[in-house]
């Protein structure tokens, strides 16, 4: 019992460092790109760093099934998502350019 509360407050504090190093990175880049990236990197390892906790604390019952069900879904389409994203913006930013 203690084994697993001490893995379970050891990845969800790393996955709450990795949130925070996302915002962080947010706030700091220089462009849209690079905050994007910093964005969805730190994102992806910060979840699968708290789902993983959770799934330690929850056990291997139908909540923790659920869990993991709900971190799949998250981490498939988050970096989707993103590269959708960075496309747009990119073809966007080259018509823009052929108009001028």
């Amino acid at each position: 019992m203690i084994i697993r509360n001490a893995l379970t407050v050891f990845f969800m504090a790393l996955g709450f460092l990795c949130f925070l190093a996302s915002a962080v990175g947010v706030f700091r880049m220089k462009d849209f790109y690079c905050r994007l990236h910093a964005a969805s990197i730190c994102e992806s390892l910060g979840l699968f760093l708290c789902s993983l906790g959770l799934l330690f604390y929850e056990g291997l019952d139908l909540t923790g099934i659920k869990i993991f069900l709900v971190f799949t879904a998250v981490f498939i389409s988050s970096p989707i998502g993103t590269h959708i994203i960075t496309k747009v913006c990119y073809k966007k930013s080259l018509n823009e350019g052929e108009e001028n």
